[in-house]
């Protein structure tokens, strides 16, 4: 009985010790994709929401270009809430837009106009922390969304959603 006791005492501790070289051979993880975006949409969106849409240069919702509660149809002039330079610089989206109407939706296009390729930001969907793994599409055509940008539209519908 005392040898059983020594091997099965030996094997608990070579498992233990397996799984402990395991744990400290893993690398740390990484803060969550979207913890800043997320942080700010639980700000913003405390009481139902601000009725707003939110770019930013940065991935995550960091450097903030602009912000809308209504549709801007060119991100690149001196009139609207987006203004230049805010045209071809989104790299995240955060949406806090209201449920008033049904119109809580965002579509974004590629160029003024609004005209070109397009990306949808459901409210539902809440943001999009990296918009350099998101297309915008036109037909079968598709490019990469990030930087992209340069004008949006407040919609009841939703083409090409981006997450």
């Amino acid at each position: 009985m005392h040898k059983f006791r020594v091997a099965l005492t030996a094997t608990a501790v070579t498992a233990v010790t397996a799984t402990a070289a395991t744990l400290l051979a893993m690398p740390a993880q990484a803060a969550p994709a979207g913890a800043n975006c997320d942080r700010l949409y639980q700000q913003y969106a405390a009481n139902g929401g601000d009725g707003y849409i939110r770019a930013y240069d940065g991935v995550d919702c960091t450097q903030q270009i602009g912000a809308a509660q209504g549709d801007d149809d060119n991100w690149n002039d001196a009139s609207g809430p987006f203004r230049s330079p805010s045209n071809d610089k989104a790299t995240s989206l955060l949406n806090t837009g209201t449920y008033s109407g049904g119109v809580n939706n965002v579509q974004f296009w590629e160029n003024a106009g609004p005209t070109g390729h397009t990306g949808c930001l459901r409210r539902g969907e809440l943001y999009a922390d990296d918009l350099r793994d998101n297309v915008l599409a036109f037909g079968a055509s598709k490019i990469n969304a990030n930087n992209k940008i340069s004008s949006h539209r407040w919609s009841s519908g939703c083409t090409n959603p981006l997450t």
